[in-house]
C-alpha cells in the first residue's frame, strides 16, 4: 500500500465500521431481528471497498455522507443473508405431500421498508456522518496542537541547554598593547646574546 493511500484506507475503514455498527445498533434497537454473520460482514466489506473509493485523501463531508449513505443501503438490502429461516412445513412421513408454505411472504417483507424504517436510517446516517467528520477534525486538531506543542517544548529545552555565548573583553589600552612590528626586529637582534656557558658557571 502507498504512503497517499493509506489515509483513505483508515478513513474508508472508520466510515464503513461505523455506519454498519450504527445501522446495526439502530435495526435491533428497533425491533428488528438479530442478523447473521453473512447479513453484517458481507454488508461490511461492500461497505469498506465503496468507503475507501470514496475517502479521498483529505476530509470531505459530501464524500462522506455519500459513503455513510451507500453503507445504511447496503446493509439494509444485504441484513436478511443468514437470518430467514425456511418457512415451508411438511407432513410428517408423508413424503409424496405438497409442501405448505404460510400466508407470509418471508424475504420481500425483511426487504421492504415502511417510512419509519427509512427515517431511522435517515437519523442513523445522520448521526454517523456527524461523529465521523467531527471526530476526524478533533483528531487533526489535536494533531496540530501536539505538533505546537512539541515545537514550543523543543524551543524552551534548547534555550535552558545551549550554554550562554562567553563575552570577550575588549582590549585593554596603555601597558598592555602589543608591541609595534619595529620593536619585534629590535628584540630579535637581542636575543641569543647571552655571556658563554663556561663564564656563566
Amino acid at each position: 500500500m502507498t504512503e497517499s493511500r493509506k489515509p483513505a484506507v483508515i478513513r474508508g475503514f472508520a466510515a464503513s465500521s461505523l455506519a454498519i455498527f450504527v445501522a446495526l445498533a439502530g435495526h435491533v434497537s428497533g425491533g428488528g431481528q438479530m442478523p447473521g454473520a453473512l447479513g453484517i460482514v458481507v454488508p461490511w466489506v461492500f461497505s469498506f471497498m465503496i468507503c475507501v473509493l470514496l475517502a479521498g485523501r483529505s476530509l470531505s463531508l459530501i464524500r462522506l455522507t455519500l459513503s455513510v449513505a451507500v453503507s445504511q443501503f447496503l446493509f439494509h438490502t444485504l441484513f436478511v443473508l443468514g437470518t430467514v429461516t425456511p418457512s415451508g412445513v411438511s407432513v410428517p412421513h408423508v413424503h409424496g405431500a405438497p409442501l405448505v408454505i404460510p400466508a407470509t411472504p418471508g424475504l420481500p417483507e425483511a426487504v421492504t421498508a415502511d417510512a419509519s424504517m427509512w427515517l431511522g436510517h435517515a437519523l442513523a446516517a445522520l448521526l454517523t456522518v456527524s461523529a465521523l467528520y467531527r471526530g476526524e477534525r478533533l483528531i487533526i486538531a489535536a494533531r496540530n496542537l501536539a505538533v505546537q506543542l512539541g515545537r514550543w517544548l523543543r524551543r524552551r529545552v534548547d534555550h535552558v541547554l545551549v550554554l550562554p555565548a562567553l563575552r570577550l573583553p575588549r582590549a585593554l589600552r596603555g601597558i598592555f598593547d602589543v608591541a609595534r612590528t619595529g620593536d619585534l626586529v629590535l628584540l630579535a637582534t637581542l636575543r641569543g646574546r647571552a655571556p658563554p656557558l663556561s663564564a656563566a658557571i
